[in-house]
């Protein structure tokens, strides 16, 4: 669906970039609704206009934010190891070895 903030972001990067360049972001932006939300489109493209950053590869990278998930630390905590010991490898180095 072709929104309002379509419109806006296409006039914006038409008048930046020209015609031709900026038909290509706007094109850019249309084939990432195949993969990404629309919501999360839509939002990067107002994002974009109000900033005046009209990279459409910018904008797609503000989409995925919106739609990547975090994984709090404490959910990581259980690959965490212990730091390996490096003694027998200073052994090595000085000759010291047994």
């Amino acid at each position: 669906m072709f929104t309002t903030a379509h419109h806006a972001y296409w006039d914006a990067a038409r008048r930046r970039r020209g015609r031709r360049t900026g038909t290509r972001a706007l094109i850019g932006i249309l084939l990432a609704h195949r993969t990404m939300t629309a919501s999360a489109l839509t939002a990067a493209m107002d994002r974009a206009v109000a900033s005046g950053c009209l990279d459409h590869e910018a904008a797609l990278i503000d989409a995925r934010r919106d739609t990547t998930a975090v994984a709090p630390i404490g959910a990581l905590a259980r690959y965490d190891r212990p730091a390996p010991s490096l003694t027998d490898y200073d052994d090595l180095l000085t000759r010291s070895g047994s």
